[in-house]
């Protein structure tokens, strides 16, 4: 049974509890292999902090998590901003505002191999944004932890407007066109 989850006014924060944010957005195939992860590094005591996950459409429910199936751009605002770490799929729609609150963000690309994408895209994402330094990347997720702890010390580069992301989005579909006959 998934834990409730109190959705505090924006500005708002919960005392001296540090909270990390493992958002997996509302793809219909939610992305259980990394809330999996987070639920086992929570039980482990890896992460000593609470965490609030967003699971959607997922088949696993975590038992050491938050739990909420789906968030409001609002609800996203106020748990993202009280949050310390934003742990998140490489969705650019999630990581574009996970990236617009100055927080370090840990993106865990889907795989397409797994039947979690309909193609690797997402790794394409998340490569250049951790280029710019802009996000940590855990292309697996046994590398979940390390990132975690590198997350303390990591400061996010602050933006060109994004238009790194841009320019790979344009490039992404120029080459659709070109696989269609376009």
């Amino acid at each position: 049974m998934a834990k409730s989850v109190e959705i505090l006014p924006a500005g708002e924060i919960r005392g001296a509890i540090v909270l990390i944010f493992l958002t997996v957005g509302n793809w219909h195939r939610g992305f259980d292999r990394l809330v999996r992860v987070v639920d086992e590094l929570k039980e482990q005591s890896v992460i000593d902090e609470d965490v609030v996950a967003q699971v959607g459409f997922g088949e696993y429910r975590p038992a050491n998590l938050e739990v909420m199936d789906f968030c409001s751009p609002a609800q996203f605002q106020s748990i993202a901003g009280e949050a310390r770490i934003i742990v998140t799929h490489a969705g650019i729609g999630t990581i574009g505002e996970a990236i617009s609150l100055g927080k370090p963000v840990i993106v865990v690309p889907r795989k397409a191999e797994l039947g979690e994408a309909g193609d690797n895209h997402q790794r394409t994402t998340a490569r250049q944004l951790e280029r710019e330094g802009k996000v940590l990347a855990a292309y697996e997720t046994s590398e979940l932890a390390q990132k975690l702890e590198e997350a303390r010390r990591f400061v996010p580069a602050r933006g060109d407007g994004g238009q790194g992301i841009l320019s790979l989005v344009e490039d992404f579909i120029a080459d659709l066109v070109k696989r269609k006959g376009g």
